[in-house]
């Protein structure tokens, strides 16, 4: 059994897993945002998340915590960070994600509005002209089907 420790020192270790929760979170929410939404990937990013707390725990109580094992308000205080981020500063970073979506989105939309189509419909034009042409050409040898009248060209010599 592990000797009772300080409230201050319990209290320390509570908020670096805090800080650790947070940390946790922002890290998913990233990897969320450059690698998509699809089932698979939040299959593969909770499990990693849930390995990668074990993992920060575990590390955590043997390297800086005071008591050297992990404790239960040790994984209170991650799980509430956790909490704190996706509750309070996830909408906000949820706006800045669809912002920077936005901007990155910006330069390609502009090209495509102001370069892509105009040629497009150019093109079809074009290709609309080309077609006409090839089609009265077609039609005109279809009436065209009959002989000229033979002329017989005598030899002068």
């Amino acid at each position: 059994m592990v000797a009772h420790i300080a409230v201050p020192y319990v209290l320390a270790d509570a908020l670096c897993c805090l800080g650790l929760g947070f940390l946790l979170a922002a890290l998913y929410d990233t990897a969320r945002f450059f690698l998509g939404h699809t089932k698979v990937v939040c299959f593969v990013l909770d499990l990693s998340s849930f390995f990668l707390a074990a993992m920060l725990l575990c590390s955590f109580s043997a390297g800086r915590s005071y008591s050297g094992v992990v404790r239960w308000y040790m994984a209170a205080g991650l799980l509430a960070g956790m909490l704190g981020y996706f509750f309070v500063l996830a909408p906000a970073t949820g706006a800045l994600q669809r912002l920077v979506q936005w901007l990155l989105s910006l330069p390609f939309l502009l090209l495509t509005l102001f370069l892509v189509r105009p040629l497009w419909r150019l093109l079809k034009r074009r290709f609309g002209q080309v077609q006409k042409k090839r089609k009265q050409k077609a039609a005109k040898q279809k009436t065209k089907q009959l002989q000229k009248k033979a002329q017989v060209l005598y030899n002068s010599n």
